[in-house]
């Protein structure tokens, strides 16, 4: 019984091979390393070790050697080429247009009380006033700390001529607690009306006080307008910085799940309302089309 340890032609590892009394003879070993299928020859003089298939051989570095050891000597290996950086930028581009977009209507919706809207035409507001079993006639309207003109329509309606904007609004009506109401009237057509009952929309161009009986103030709850600038603008900067972070990444091609990830926010950012969607949408679909641009797999 004779051993006999040899190097793989292919990735220059140690393997060893053991002899049962053999002085000549032919074996078929595969490489522990590579797993490479090897012809070994042995005669009395020499051993001759090939590779069954015709192989080239390589020159590895001592990284190349190292990962070897766990990938098949015929996977094509990694290689950073122009086209796939040109790739990379053309999508990162993308998605940071898209992030950049939405940092702007994060902007717009965080001074959208602070603009100038005296050159609007004025709207028709209607404001109702009643309680939980009349309407009440014979209020008074304060906006903005100043009382205000206007015509009553019967049925608890108040007309209001407004330009757009953000108002606080108290109505005071006797026997009855004051109300207060804080609400935005974003620019519009100056008599929108529904056509079922000719009446305003809620919330747009028109608003209801229900008011209470006795003494003291209450608050009535603010419309979606308001509320909508006031958290809104923060998650939509959250969301911008996300696909930032996610055009880096698709730069740097370090990450796939990262990248995807990032432009998904970009399109939530909602940057100019539909064109940071569109080129969102667009960078996701080229995400996908060249996953393989991504370096190491155990990064995606």
């Amino acid at each position: 019984m004779e051993k006999i340890e040899f190097e793989c032609p292919i990735c220059e590892n140690k393997n060893s091979l053991i002899l049962m009394g053999y002085d000549k003879a032919e074996f078929e070993k595969k490489c522990l390393s590579c797993k490479t299928d090897l012809e070994i020859i042995k005669t009395e003089d020499e051993l001759k070790i090939n590779p069954k298939k015709n192989i080239q051989k390589k020159e590895f570095s001592k990284e190349e050697k190292k990962g070897h050891g766990k990938v098949p000597v015929d996977y094509k290996l990694y290689s950073s080429d122009e086209p796939d950086n040109k790739t990379a930028l053309i999508i990162a581009i993308l998605i940071l247009t898209s992030s950049l977009m939405g940092m702007s209507t994060g902007w717009s919706l965080t001074n959208a009380f602070e603009l100038d809207y005296s050159e609007y035409e004025k709207i028709n507001l209607e404001i109702v006033v009643q309680n939980n079993t009349s309407d009440l006639d014979n209020v008074t309207i304060i906006f903005n700390n100043h009382e205000v003109n206007y015509t009553y329509e019967g049925n608890g309606s108040y007309n209001i001529l407004v330009i757009p904007g953000k108002y606080d609004v108290k109505i005071i009506a006797s026997e009855h607690k004051n109300a207060t109401m804080t609400f935005f009237v974003p620019p519009q057509d100056s008599n929108l009306r529904l056509p079922e009952t000719n009446e305003g929309i809620e919330g747009i161009n028109k608003f209801t006080f229900i008011m209470e009986k006795g003494t003291g103030t209450i608050d009535l709850e603010e419309n979606v307008y308001i509320k909508i600038f006031s958290w809104c603008p923060n998650l939509v900067y959250a969301f911008s910085l996300i696909g930032i972070w996610g055009a880096f990444v698709t730069y740097k091609r370090q990450s796939y799940k990262n990248a995807q990830i990032g432009a998904f926010f970009s399109v939530m950012a909602m940057g100019f309302l539909i064109i940071g969607p569109i080129l969102g949408i667009i960078a996701l679909y080229y995400l996908k089309k060249h996953k393989n641009i991504f370096t190491a797999s155990f990064k995606n």
